[in-house]
């Protein structure tokens, strides 16, 4: 079939226009690798800022939270921004003689401007990506190095399930690890390090003093009603 001139520029047109038009597909179904787009949509601000999270995980670099707008006490606004945005601020303490000394760290910071920031549309009560700025001012993390980011570092439930059995039976944590590693295929495929590990049993064990001390002070009142109601009687 001959095909004219006309016809093909009206069909290209139309592919551009195509294009240049927002996605506004709702994300959360799809399980191929998100890519930030003007105009997509989520079911809630967390599904969006996970979202956001695994992208930056898959080109490399980390993530912090930004500013919020709130408006009526709820909230209708929400800014992630790259963990390199900004400036450190000065540490120059030559005149303060009896300032403590600080340990040196690197700033890693570089005014980095990429960011993402979506806002509920209350008339559908659903997230919209409204701005999206994709360049960094910086290199990416190498591949090799992408499971180190904090965006990647994750103990999923099954693994704290793992950790508290291997707890019960009086192994080690470096033991713990090892066979963590051995249940992932190998140490290259963890989505976390032995810090994190550490930090997790850390958080467990202030959990459980903060339940026992929860316990004695309910403990403690119910005395106290029942020795009032003694009185009373």
């Amino acid at each position: 079939m001959h095909i004219s001139t006309e016809q093909l520029q009206s069909h290209n047109v139309d592919q551009d226009n195509i294009h240049s038009e927002p996605n506004t597909e709702t994300i959360g179904s799809s399980s191929t690798p998100y890519i930030p787009e003007v105009g997509q949509q989520f079911n809630s601000h967390d599904e969006a800022g996970d979202a956001y999270m695994g992208y930056a995980g898959n080109i490399g670099f980390n993530v912090h939270m930004g500013s919020t707008k709130m408006n009526d006490h709820e909230m209708v606004g929400r800014r992630f921004l790259c963990s390199k945005q900004g400036y450190a601020l000065s540490t120059d303490t030559a005149n303060n003689v009896n300032e403590r000394k600080h340990r040196r760290i690197r700033n890693s910071r570089s005014g980095c401007l990429a960011m993402i920031y979506i806002s509920l549309d209350r008339s559908t009560r659903l997230w919209r990506v409204v701005n999206f700025i994709e360049d960094h001012n910086h290199p990416m993390v190498t591949p090799s190095k992408r499971r180190y980011l904090p965006v990647n570092r994750v103990i999923t439930p099954l693994s704290r399930a793992l950790f508290k059995s291997l707890n019960t039976s009086n192994i080690s944590p470096s033991d713990q690890y090892c066979v963590a590693a051995q249940e992932a295929g190998g140490f290259d495929h963890m989505q976390y390090t032995p810090s994190d590990l550490s930090n997790m049993r850390c958080d467990d064990r202030c959990n459980i003093i903060q339940r026992d001390a929860d316990l004695l002070n309910y403990f403690k009142k119910k005395d106290k009603i029942i020795g009032l109601l003694l009185l009373v009687y």
